[in-house]
């Protein structure tokens, strides 16, 4: 298809990362490294209250760790996704205009699988790019809820035991 080649230079997805890549480090903002902990599965208590102080502090510095560690990763990886599928649509959307004139009144869907089986080399690594990307961020969704979850808790925990300090008069 004629407009398909026309698509692949509008927009360069890559080229626009490293551009995003560039600014953030001239920002020179600091971003959370990997926590460095012996082993990355952490065991949470069924019963925080069996937690001495000091465990119960460290809990909640390693989850405070791995979500920060987690939320970098997440932004990482909705930015590129945005990219990716910015990219896609405009491509798939370039040549939908043909594919319309050619089959008439068609669903997006529809649209869309017909232009990636008809443009494999072009729009099959960008479709298994987002599909690759989308999967990730649902994984790193569900972990930020974990560690907010299991932070909040322990945070509880604190706050019950601060409370009974102060009420006892300890």
């Amino acid at each position: 298809m004629e407009n398909s080649m026309n698509a692949e230079n509008l927009l360069d997805s890559k080229a626009i990362l490293r551009w995003v890549q560039e600014k953030m480090e001239k920002l020179r903002l600091p971003a959370p490294a990997r926590p460095k902990y012996k082993d990355p599965e952490f065991i949470i208590p069924a019963d925080p209250s069996s937690l001495t102080t000091t465990e119960l502090g460290q809990r909640m510095l390693q989850t405070a760790g791995w979500y920060a560690y987690c939320q970098r990763m997440f932004g990482l990886c909705e930015s590129e996704l945005v990219l990716v599928d910015a990219e896609f649509k405009l491509k798939v959307n370039i040549i939908a205009y043909e594919l319309r004139k050619e089959l008439g009144r068609v669903n997006q869907e529809a649209i869309e699988s017909i232009a990636v089986a008809k443009n494999k080399e072009e729009l099959s690594p960008l479709y298994e790019r987002r599909l690759q990307l989308t999967a990730v961020k649902k994984r790193l969704e569900s972990q930020l809820l974990i560690y907010e979850r299991v932070y909040q808790a322990l945070s509880r925990e604190q706050s019950r035991r601060e409370l009974e300090a102060r009420v006892s008069g300890g």
